[in-house]
């Protein structure tokens, strides 16, 4: 087949996932400043794979609990609101696609999260962006991808194979060959599902941050963590560009990139949510 436009990609002949439930609940309910504990509580324990995948999280030595969590509520009360969103919404979305053609799911939600996870820490010390929205965010930044696989499997194969999704290039590849890449398409996925219009314009401009006008510091985010994880993947010893102007208008700085924690050490704690 030709290779499917943007709007081609959404036709109703293609089955394309809706957003999970429980992803679209829990964001309701912790949109609201008086939600309790126990109120977020229901709404994971009706997803028992979700409940299972938190309680396994919660008892992990990364934790160092002593003693053993045995329900969703004390759970919650130890890993906190904003942390327990940030989960659920990666774990859902790796649930959400069961299996697409030439990716590696495990893998390819490895770098999702590896992504997300240096977007936190960097939204963290920027301060210019809620670093959990940053996270959720980042852990979405690439499932353009899983749909463009979906719907013209023929094109994606080589592409995959001769420029993988987790190098620096791999954006602009996309953009030659389609005219459009999968930031794009994750952007147009999240409108579908009726995200913020912060969280769409992040995912459509991560690519080339400084072309959002005025400047959008979650684009920035999103893009240096892509970066940041494309400089622990390649191969080439001068590594990828340095995004200067990026980290510049994020008041951030070489030394903080420099020193920050590797991805992978970041999400370390997150390994369980794709297991």
């Amino acid at each position: 087949m030709t290779a499917a436009s943007l709007d081609e990609l959404f036709a109703e002949n293609h089955s394309l996932p809706s957003v999970p439930k429980v992803v679209r609940d829990l964001i309701e309910v912790l949109s609201n400043d008086n939600a309790t504990l126990s109120q977020v509580a229901r709404k994971i324990d009706v997803d028992q794979v979700l409940t299972a995948k938190m309680l396994r999280l919660a008892n992990s030595p990364f934790y160092g609990v002593r003693r053993k969590i045995s329900t969703m509520e004390e759970a919650i009360r130890m890993l906190g609101l904003s942390a327990i969103r940030t989960l659920v919404i990666s774990s859902n979305l790796t649930g959400t696609f069961k299996k697409v053609p030439h990716v590696d799911l495990p893998g390819f939600w490895r770098h999702s999260l590896r992504v997300a996870s240096a977007a936190r820490h960097l939204a963290a010390e920027s301060r210019a962006v809620d670093p959990n929205l940053a996270f959720t965010v980042g852990s979405m930044h690439a499932i353009g991808h899983l749909i463009m696989c979906i719907v013209m499997p023929e094109e994606m194969g080589p592409l995959n194979a001769s420029c993988p999704i987790d190098t620096v290039k791999r954006l602009g590849a996309e953009e030659q060959a389609l005219g459009y890449h999968f930031g794009d398409v994750s952007a147009r996925l999240a409108s579908r599902w009726n995200f913020s219009d912060e969280f769409v314009t992040a995912l459509g401009g991560f690519a080339r941050p400084l072309s959002v006008q005025p400047f959008d510091p979650l684009s920035g985010i999103v893009h240096l963590a892509v970066w940041r994880v494309a400089v622990d993947r390649q191969e080439d010893p001068e590594g990828p560009g340095w995004p200067g102007e990026v980290v510049d208008a994020l008041g951030l700085s070489r030394e903080k990139l420099q020193q920050m924690p590797t991805p992978a050490e970041l999400a370390a704690d997150l390994e369980l949510m794709i297991a």
